[in-house]
């Protein structure tokens, strides 16, 4: 009896890991589905007709990546779950000249269609083509909008979090003064933010992650791009009334690139805020840094890549404090203002919200 149980246990166990390696396999599959793009063609000769068995050759400039595709009985080849780059198509047939593509640009969650026309010619005869991929993509019926890798790095923004960048979209407007943001007048919580086919959303809040509190959870320097979708976009985006995002980090390739930072905002460089000057408060300390920087590179020349970025933020927050007896601290620092009466402002109930241990701080180094 015991090895018919054990035998029992054994096949659920396969079978539950079955099921969790399929859904795996399938979340994976979708996730590269979302972040990367394809490059689809027919391939046909000089007289216009298809020429099926032709091997293509997609290429990947950056990284060396190369996917051997085959064209079918009607001449057509399709490249899935690229990543956005540039790219080279070649195609090779007997009888004809092998055609080489360049200068291809795919964008995050883009179709480039590039139709090849071979040549007849002699064999080792190699004909490149510089053009450019079409923009129009006929079949798409969703309205997206791509904020391209150099956009996130030269346009100006204050806070460095990326996905303001959303703002540039049409239809795309901020919603309440958190940072929010609002598709086709939709609530600003019914949104979707994806990070490399990835959930990057907080669930409890319906906002991104990290919440639009904090300046952000992922660092500009190491997006590239996104798509933003405004509406009818495909399902596998999903869980959105209002709009998505869909963004691609960096990553390593051939050759050595990076980025570094430093931005400082002082109350030096600043005048002090004309309403508090004129009640007698004096200038507040308010120092704010953003820095830190990316870079990556090849660990092998087409084959292996590393990639690191360093983020950091310091930020001071000034404050006045005026109780409801009208006691300031004109300092701006909580219990340094002579005004002050601690002790009857530290009572047994710690008027106007004062915890204990502030208290006791103050008491113990009053200047």
């Amino acid at each position: 009896m015991k090895t018919k149980r054990s035998s029992a246990h054994a096949r659920v166990f396969l079978g539950t890991l079955l099921v969790l390696t399929l859904l795996g396999f399938s979340a994976t599959s979708q996730a590269q589905t979302i972040a990367g793009g394809q490059i689809v063609g027919v391939v046909q000769d000089p007289t216009g007709a298809v020429i099926p068995g032709a091997q293509v050759v997609v290429r990947n400039v950056a990284t060396g990546m190369e996917r051997t595709l085959t064209t079918s009985e009607v001449g057509r080849y399709q490249a899935l779950n690229l990543r956005s780059g540039e790219y080279e198509v070649t195609v090779e047939q007997s009888g004809f000249a092998t055609m080489r593509h360049t200068g291809i640009m795919l964008e995050v969650g883009s179709t480039a269609t590039v139709n090849i026309t071979l040549q007849v010619a002699a064999a080792g005869e190699v004909i490149t083509v510089m053009e450019d991929a079409a923009i129009i993509e006929p079949d798409r019926t969703a309205y997206t909008a791509t904020v391209s890798q150099n956009s996130v790095e030269n346009l100006p923004i204050n806070g460095r979090r990326w996905e303001n960048f959303v703002l540039l979209t049409p239809t795309v407007q901020p919603d309440g003064d958190f940072g929010l943001v609002s598709y086709r007048g939709i609530s600003g919580l019914y949104n979707n933010n994806m990070v490399d086919g990835a959930d990057n959303n907080q669930a409890f809040f319906s906002e991104a992650r990290g919440r639009t509190r904090t300046s952000y959870t992922m660092s500009q320097a190491a997006i590239k791009e996104f798509q933003v979708g405004t509406s009818n976009f495909s399902s596998e985006f999903g869980r959105a009334a209002g709009g998505t995002v869909n963004a691609v980090t960096k990553s390593g390739g051939n050759a050595l690139h990076g980025e570094a930072f430093y931005f400082i905002r002082d109350d030096a460089f600043n005048a002090q805020e004309p309403i508090s000057k004129a009640d007698g408060f004096e200038k507040q300390k308010d120092t704010r840094q953003q820095f830190g920087f990316s870079v990556g590179g090849p660990i092998k020349q087409d084959k292996v890549f590393w990639f690191l970025n360093y983020d950091q933020q310091h930020r001071n927050f000034p404050g006045i404090a005026v109780d409801s007896r009208g006691r300031r601290d004109s300092a701006g620092r909580l219990f340094v203002d002579p005004s002050f009466a601690l002790d009857e402002f530290c009572g047994p109930t710690f008027g106007a919200g004062v915890s204990q241990a502030r208290c006791e701080g103050a008491r113990a180094s009053p200047g």
